[in-house]
């Protein structure tokens, strides 16, 4: 190899980010892009949970602003006038979410954002159903009120954050708890 090029190698080595400094910029919002590349290519270094917890935190946070279905199944939880602790119920999914992002970076192939961002979707449906009044959304949703148990509703919601309307909320929640 040339030695400029050997000399730009090392300059970029130099400059790789630690995991602390990479989990300081995803918190401020830059480097997602790279802290997923560093999960799929060094998923094994003992920091990665530093890493994984800060796109976490990014992704559950980023759900109000980038992801459709989150949207449309909280304006549903709204409008069934649930008064749901958003915050941390919020919270409460990073641990998922990051655990999460550890299986999924271990697969084989590149962590697209996408499926995290949906991932982390779930994880905050599966967080607020405990605090949902089921026969209340069922309702609003114009379906026949059920008994079904705390798992199943939480699986339910989580399956509805793939919706982009009402109509398909009431159809995946439907599709969820049927026998």
């Amino acid at each position: 190899m040339p030695q400029a090029t050997l000399r730009r190698i090392d300059i970029e080595r130099s400059r790789q980010r630690t995991p602390l400094q990479l989990a300081r910029a995803v918190d401020a919002g830059r480097g997602v892009g790279e802290a997923l590349r560093r999960l799929d290519a060094k998923g094994s270094e003992p920091d990665r949970a530093i890493v994984a917890n800060a796109l976490a935190r990014f992704l559950v946070a980023r759900c109000e602003s980038r992801h459709a279905g989150w949207r449309v199944v909280r304006q549903v939880v709204v409008d069934s006038a649930a008064d749901a602790p958003w915050e941390k119920c919020a919270r409460r999914a990073i641990p998922d979410v990051a655990d999460d992002l550890l299986r999924i970076s271990a697969e084989d192939g590149r962590t697209r954002l996408v499926r995290v961002q949906h991932a982390a979707a779930e994880r905050r449906a599966e967080q607020i159903a405990g605090h949902v009044d089921q026969a209340a959304v069922l309702s609003d949703l114009g379906l026949d009120a059920r008994d079904v148990s705390a798992e199943r509703w939480a699986s339910a919601l989580s399956s509805a954050v793939s919706a982009r309307s009402r109509e398909q909320v009431a159809r995946a929640v439907d599709v969820a708890l049927r026998d």
